[in-house]
């Protein structure tokens, strides 16, 4: 358990008291249990700590083995609580919403955004999960200018939240006549599914905009305004969905990704302000950024994170990309 966030916690509980005092909610209350439990177990620790460091001053003494059994019950006890607050179960289990954009590169990098975002549904119908597109938007070209997608199942976040970040494309493209090499990026973002318990967003602290849904190009769609934009006020955060034709779907598909937005941005905010670490994430495409590096010419992906590198791009992105994933998680628990 971290301190950094023993110390949040206490500053939410006297938020939360005072919340509760003005307009109490279920929500609320759930908020203050958690900040309440993680307060407790924290402290849960420190006590079994330091009767583990009172028992080890007898160790070599006339109670050697009575205080190393004590102290092997005490680690189990230290272990079980600290593994409910691991990340790994926490968000690990979670489904995702993922957004792909291009960055820089024009037209290529929209059509290696929609290589990789075929890649991704290559990958998620291999594991069976439940893939729902919430926007994508499909240039002339076949390019993908923006993909919203949900992924739906057991373990996703598992498996994906490696992929945020910038991807960078080195190939020759179709339209490129002199055969040179160019290089493009594209950037994706992963975030966990949150349900309202874990993100309490209140009904006035949205604007709520409601428009005719378009299609690619700019022709309409839709005569009715069925399209939603939603503007989360305390953080700026703004969201929209047109996917179906339904008002009150897109409004629910809205409020699933504002969720997941500002879930991630407490999240680093908590990080930053707690304990000065900030979880990388991607401020836009700039090549300087790149996460992993598709070069074509060399047959190559190179993952610079763990400075590993696979050949066989086609073969990878059609039906192989599991094989970099094991890489990166393998790399995460050494």
């Amino acid at each position: 358990m971290d301190f950094a966030k023993y110390q949040y916690f206490q500053k939410e509980l006297e938020r939360l008291n005072q919340e509760i005092q003005n307009n109490p909610t279920s929500e609320t209350f759930e908020q203050y249990k958690e900040a309440q439990e993680y307060i407790y177990n924290f402290d849960s620790i420190e006590k079994l700590k330091s009767q583990k460091e009172s028992n080890t001053r007898l160790y070599g003494g006339e109670f050697d083995n009575l205080a190393r059994e004590e102290n092997q019950r005490i680690d189990k006890k230290i272990k079980d609580i600290e593994d409910k607050y691991s990340p790994k179960t926490q968000e690990d289990k979670k489904s995702i919403i993922m957004e792909i954009r291009p960055g820089t590169g024009g037209d290529e990098a929209s059509l290696f955004a929609k290589e990789i975002y075929d890649m991704y549904i290559n990958f998620a119908t291999y594991k069976n999960w439940k893939i729902k597109n919430i926007e994508i938007n499909i240039n002339q070209s076949g390019g993908l200018r923006l993909a919203i997608l949900s992924i739906e199942g057991d373990g996703v976040y598992k498996y994906l939240k490696y992929e945020s970040g910038v991807h960078r494309v080195q190939r020759i493209p179709k339209t490129e006549s002199n055969g040179r090499i160019h290089t493009s990026t594209i950037s994706v973002v992963v975030m966990p599914k949150v349900s309202n318990k874990e993100v309490n967003i209140k009904n006035e602290d949205l604007r709520i905009d409601v428009f005719r849904a378009s299609g690619a190009g700019g022709q309409h769609i839709n005569k009715t305004e069925s399209a939603v934009r939603i503007k989360h006020l305390p953080t700026g955060i703004t969201v929209s969905c047109q996917e179906t034709r339904s008002q009150i779907q897109n409004r629910e598909l809205a409020l699933e990704i504002l969720r997941s937005k500002v879930y991630e941005q407490q999240k680093e905010q908590r990080e930053k302000e707690t304990s000065n670490i900030r979880k990388e994430q991607i401020a836009d495409s700039k090549r300087s950024e790149k996460i992993r590096t598709y070069n074509f010419p060399q047959d190559r992906i190179t993952d610079h994170r763990i400075q590993k590198s696979f050949f066989g791009i086609s073969s990878i992105m059609e039906k192989n990309f599991e094989e970099i994933i094991e890489e990166l998680i393998k790399s995460e628990n050494n």
